[in-house]
């Protein structure tokens, strides 16, 4: 139950694009390390493995995900702040890969056609919890919300001290569930949103070299969309 519903707003459906392998990869070369896939206890474990007993001073994570559970975006995001990575995204990086890992970085290299789509975090979740539970028989509705609750209770106090620590703006994750930008999110094909790099700086996300400039955002498919959100005046 919770797999399904952590997967529906967690994880940006990609069945248009080239699919990712079903087991996360994770491996190291020189420096780098690229992480291939769903996010994962397993697979963040594997990374803090070869961070600590790698014969290479690992530098660099080459990361390309549709995102995964939060907690195992904030894991993996943890690793990159006190690690002092930098992050690489050639393709795309979504969701709590996003929110967490990408947000994580002091220094970032992107393709100059990388997808940073932001899904939302803890803090909107609200309307998509609710529309869950009353899809449920039942008999199954009462218990399953005390679960919810509790499990979100945490996550949100999670969710707020992890962007203290890595002094990154928490409404990175929100700003594109504003109503000003309700007529994209009913549309079934945009699954969330992304910043201009001025916009990603506000936000406390600096330092995003590209290779071969300028960046400019390109759609995933016809059916993996995302909408820009403004920041302020920018």
């Amino acid at each position: 139950m919770f797999k399904l519903l952590w997967s529906f707003i967690l994880i940006i459906p990609l069945s248009c694009v080239s699919a990712q392998s079903s087991e996360t990869s994770v491996d190291l070369h020189e420096n780098t390390v690229v992480y291939r896939g769903e996010l994962s206890p397993s697979a963040n474990q594997k990374l803090l493995s070869l961070l600590k007993n790698g014969e290479n001073k690992v530098e660099w994570l080459s990361i390309t995900s549709k995102g995964g559970e939060i907690n195992h975006g904030m894991e993996l995001g943890v690793l990159v702040y006190d690690y002092h990575l930098k992050v690489e995204v050639n393709d795309y990086c979504l969701s709590s890969c996003a929110n967490y890992v990408f947000s994580a970085a002091n220094h970032h290299r992107i393709s100059n056609h990388a997808v940073i789509g932001f899904h939302g975090g803890t803090t909107g979740m609200e309307k998509e919890i609710t529309s869950f539970i009353k899809g449920l028989p039942e008999e199954e509705q009462e218990s399953t919300k005390q679960n919810l609750e509790k499990y979100m209770k945490s996550a949100i106090v999670r969710e707020r001290k992890f962007f203290e620590k890595i002094g990154v703006d928490q409404q990175i994750t929100t700003l594109g569930q504003s109503p000003k930008y309700d007529e994209f999110v009913e549309k079934e094909d945009f699954v969330g949103w992304y910043y201009s790099l001025e916009g990603l700086a506000a936000l406390g996300v600096s330092n995003v070299d590209v290779v071969n400039p300028p960046w400019v955002y390109q759609h995933l498919s016809e059916k993996t969309k995302f909408f820009e959100v403004k920041v302020g005046g920018i």
